[in-house]
């Protein structure tokens, strides 16, 4: 996560005496039904809730990520420098919130709660958080040419900006198929840009249109063979 540019600390074994932090969902004991499904979007946010028995003296309370503390509560001492600069803490409602995420927030996450009677804390959630990017409208552009008296156009299709990969789907009504496809990820915020090159055979001189699809994302008709 150093794309974050802030301190992804891990939890401070001695001072803290957490004995268990490199603990999975399965090895916790917690069944993966039980696992809450979170979703986001690069640039949004997410609110991690946990269950916190307010009936009882709360001593330590914490999200984390794999052994990556995350933000929390601890009663004997600050955290508050440990805790990622993208998070903000609410005691009254025990959240997390998670702000201005990027595709490496995507992961799973673990609920640490410990109260006075307990000796150690004990993970009571799984928190799968899954982040995903729009892809932009695709553009179209066209190149044709008449060598050899057969007339063809190369279409190009492109999109960028996108959370996960995906493919390119042409909309043509006649002769074509795909003659270079490209996928490549943004260094800075590691979505994708992709493009698809098609080529039509226009050798009927027929005017048509098409389109292409990126995701859910459809762009504008675009006329061919004229």
């Amino acid at each position: 996560m150093a794309s974050l540019g802030n301190r992804h600390c891990q939890i401070p074994r001695l001072t803290l005496q957490l004995l268990v932090l490199t603990m999975t969902c399965h090895s916790a004991g917690i069944e993966s039904a039980a696992s809450i499904q979170l979703r986001g979007e690069v640039g949004g946010k997410v609110t991690f809730h946990c269950p916190v028995d307010r009936k009882k003296t709360l001593t330590l309370w914490y999200i984390q990520k794999g052994d990556t503390f995350v933000n929390g509560y601890y009663a004997s001492q600050n955290v508050s420098q440990m805790a990622w600069e993208n998070t903000r803490r609410d005691l009254d409602n025990m959240t997390i919130l998670l702000y201005n995420l990027n595709v490496s927030h995507s992961g799973d996450y673990q609920c640490f709660i410990m109260y006075s009677d307990m000796k150690k804390p004990k993970s009571h959630m799984c928190l799968h958080l899954k982040v995903t990017a729009n892809y932009s409208k695709p553009t179209l552009t066209v190149h044709c040419s008449d060598e050899n008296h057969h007339f063809s156009c190369l279409v190009n299709c492109t999109s960028h900006g996108g959370y996960p990969v995906t493919e390119v789907t042409w909309n043509i009504s006649r002769s074509w198929k795909v003659v270079n496809n490209s996928k490549m990820t943004d260094p800075h915020t590691t979505t994708f840009n992709i493009s698809s090159i098609a080529f039509v055979n226009c050798s009927d001189r027929n005017l048509t249109s098409l389109s292409c699809s990126v995701g859910d994302v459809m762009s504008d008709m675009f006329p061919v063979c004229e």
